[in-house]
């Protein structure tokens, strides 16, 4: 069996694409999804299957549209490739981890659209484009922040879902029990 981390999109955000996550996970045991698990209620799904992750993707996509009504981006990551996100975050580990990023990114951004978005002015806020990774750091907290998704998919044309490395270290603590 594969172990996957599942993170969705815009999921029980602002009273909107509204997802139980235990008729979720009841849904995705109901079609072969074995050993899942959610953490929060924004869309952080540990499950294990023999599906490969395109095919998970297209079967959860698939599940959520016909069972929720909700079309909504998932990202479907290993647990190497979380691990390697947070081996490879740029940023100090001193920094609290409730202010520091990792937005997953569907592709690699084009150069020039990362090279327009250096240009944006958004100090004291930080950031880092690495492959389908976007790190961002935001010592005021993400309430008042200039740097959201919203801006990142817009700026490079990309879909994406970040979380604080809270979020991250939890989730894949919990794949790991």
């Amino acid at each position: 069996m594969n172990k996957y981390i599942l993170f969705l999109r815009a999921v029980n955000v602002s009273g909107k694409n509204i997802i139980k996550m235990t008729d979720l996970k009841e849904k995705l045991s109901s079609v072969g999804f074995e050993q899942i698990k959610t953490y929060i209620q924004s869309g952080n799904i540990c499950l294990e299957s023999k599906l490969d992750p395109s095919q998970v993707l297209k079967q959860v996509k698939s599940l959520i549209n016909k069972e929720f009504g909700h079309d909504i981006d998932v990202f479907v990551l290993t647990v190497n490739e979380i691990q390697q996100s947070l081996d490879n975050n740029p940023f100090s580990k001193e920094l609290p981890p409730n202010k520091v990023f990792v937005t997953f990114m569907d592709r690699i951004p084009e150069k020039n659209l990362i090279e327009d978005f250096k240009s944006l002015k958004l100090q004291p806020e930080e950031f880092h484009v690495t492959e389908k990774l976007f790190y961002f750091y935001l010592p005021d907290g993400m309430a008042n922040s200039k740097l959201n998704n919203n801006l990142i998919e817009k700026k490079l044309k990309v879909k994406s879902t970040g979380r604080n490395l809270n979020t991250i270290n939890k989730i894949l603590n919990l794949i790991k029990q």
